[in-house]
């Protein structure tokens, strides 16, 4: 049994690996947003469930990648861009959440530079861009440094959907791990992240999309479009208890 334990403990790891990879490539996007723009650093923040709150999902700031950190959508420019798609550049940004942030990543927000991250008409999240850096350090961000950012932000949404993917694949391999772990009598593999938990939902949609690769053509575009049925209905269902809270 210790060695079915090894081989299902190797595919979580390989694939946290994975997503821990997947992770890096969202920050490094952001690096190469701050050298181009003369940024001081940059985040991306995605939002909670409810759509109440704000979240850093990779931050260059250590301090705030990761952490338990959120910001307010109702009262703070990060949540007016996420919630209206528009970027905004502001100087000396005054908001409880922004206070927050820059407590507990030791920083004093002179400039701040958020673009929504939009594609296919969904919002993925924001990224941010704090301070000026090297001969631009006393300089608000420009105009041209608010299209720049902008134009990596939709580089930004194709990376957060190839994240997201990952995520949602390594969750469902996680999900399906817990299964084996259960049938042999394993100890050591409940512990399921609320991601994975949230991941339950789609696990029939998922398990359709896959079976129908091997199925002939029109047979497939009928399995598929079951899938997509059930995935919305999933999707509403989570809207729905959300509004409930």
């Amino acid at each position: 049994m210790s060695d079915l334990a090894t081989a299902l403990r190797r595919i979580r790891s390989h694939g946290e690996g994975i997503l821990a990879d997947a992770a890096e490539m969202l920050r490094q996007l952001v690096r190469d947003t701050c050298d181009e723009i003369s940024a001081a650093e940059g985040s991306i923040l995605v939002a909670s469930d409810d759509m109440t709150v704000l979240r850093f999902l990779v931050s260059i700031n250590p301090a705030l990648d990761p952490s338990d950190i959120t910001v307010p959508v109702d009262g703070s420019v990060s949540g007016y861009v996420f919630s209206s798609r528009q970027a905004m550049a502001k100087i000396h940004p005054d908001s409880p959440g922004q206070s927050k942030v820059d407590k507990a990543a030791n920083i004093e927000t002179k400039y701040l530079l958020a673009v929504p991250i939009v594609d296919d008409d969904r919002v993925y999240g924001v990224a941010t861009f704090v301070n000026r850096k090297g001969e631009n350090e006393d300089t608000p961000f420009s105009v041209k440094d608010l299209k720049t950012a902008q134009a990596f932000g939709e580089i930004y949404a194709t990376a957060m959907k190839l994240y997201r993917k990952i995520e949602f694949s390594t969750g469902m391999a996680y999900l399906e791990i817990c299964d084996h772990a259960c049938e042999f009598g394993l100890d050591g593999f409940d512990d399921i992240s609320e991601t994975t938990n949230r991941i339950q939902k789609y696990k029939l949609p998922a398990l359709l999309a896959e079976k129908s690769m091997t199925l002939p053509e029109k047979e497939r575009e009928m399995l598929l479009r079951f899938a997509d049925i059930l995935d919305e209905y999933a999707i509403e269902e989570a809207d729905e208890e959300s509004y409930d809270l």
